[in-house]
């Protein structure tokens, strides 16, 4: 029996928030001390990027490292989703994940999707192709997938399968956010309004990919990270924008000062990605 969905366990916090919505650091080789190493865009990685990231990821999980972070998420899925930590919690994550492949190798660093600009018809998505994620599950195989990178992944939260994806329309995903949207989100300076829309928008990414992606264990499929650097790109434009915004939540009674879940580092800390030792390389939308 497959765990809950995570349309299950968001979809009241889909509902109330529509309402709310519209009324150890590492460094890359031969860097620049002065400034930390630029998380790219998959299609903008060099080929030699792209293998170094994709090897990195499969030693994490011969190491057993891989798994043990999807079961933290899996773990602490109730307490970071549909609340103020979602966010916070959500970047944190991500950097221990980007630390641990950099003690494998510190040049690399977790690269990110531009959903949105893909969000028509997104498993025409070059990023949903054999020479990077790959696409969709195969009926014929449980829904596992056969091509890309992570071809043959073995899921193992919470408990051992193949890497599974099955698009909510079948051969097809139902279009998402666009960047209209997303533009225009971005410009709500109210910190619990953004960081809710932002969750239902990489919910409906999640979902419409399906399998591994849409459970509780998202990252057993490696696509998850990705997506979710897209949206810590988002929020890290967005605080720039609004960089007097005050971190405030009544879900979940989030503030500055609230310890992350786990790691219990006060959001505060969080809040400058220079400062974690990562940047981005370049602004969004991109026009290429």
């Amino acid at each position: 029996m497959r765990g809950p969905s995570r349309r299950e366990l968001l979809a009241s916090a889909v509902l109330g928030t529509a309402a709310i919505a519209f009324g150890v650091r590492g460094t890359a080789a031969h860097a620049d001390p002065a400034r930390p190493p630029a998380r790219r865009r998959v299609g903008d990685m060099t080929k030699e990027q792209w293998e170094a990231f994709v090897r990195a990821v499969r030693a994490l999980k011969a190491r057993g490292t891989y798994d043990a972070l999807v079961k933290t998420y899996a773990d602490d899925f109730a307490a970071t989703h549909a609340n103020g930590f979602f966010l916070p919690w959500q970047r944190r994550y991500l950097l221990h994940f980007e630390r641990e492949l950099q003690r494998i190798d510190p040049a690399v660093c977790v690269p990110y999707w531009d959903w949105p600009r893909d969000g028509r018809a997104p498993e025409r998505s070059a990023v949903l192709s054999k020479a990077y994620f790959g696409g969709n599950g195969s009926a014929k195989h449980d829904q596992a997938v056969l091509d890309g990178a992570f071809a043959g992944w073995t899921a193992k939260v919470p408990r051992v399968h193949p890497l599974r994806r099955s698009y909510a329309d079948g051969g097809k995903i139902p279009p998402w956010a666009s960047p209209d949207l997303i533009a225009n989100m971005l410009k709500n300076p109210d910190f619990q309004v953004f960081n809710m829309q932002l969750e239902i928008h990489i919910g409906a990414v999640q979902m419409g990919i399906g399998g591994d992606l849409a459970q509780s264990a998202a990252p057993n499929d490696p696509l998850y990270w990705v997506v979710a650097c897209f949206g810590d790109l988002l929020w890290h434009m967005w605080r720039s924008r609004h960089p007097e915004a005050p971190v405030r939540s009544a879900y979940g009674d989030v503030t500055e000062e609230s310890r992350l879940p786990r790691y219990g580092d006060p959001v505060a800390n969080v809040l400058d990605v220079e400062k974690l030792g990562y940047r981005y390389d370049g602004v969004w939308p991109r026009t290429r």
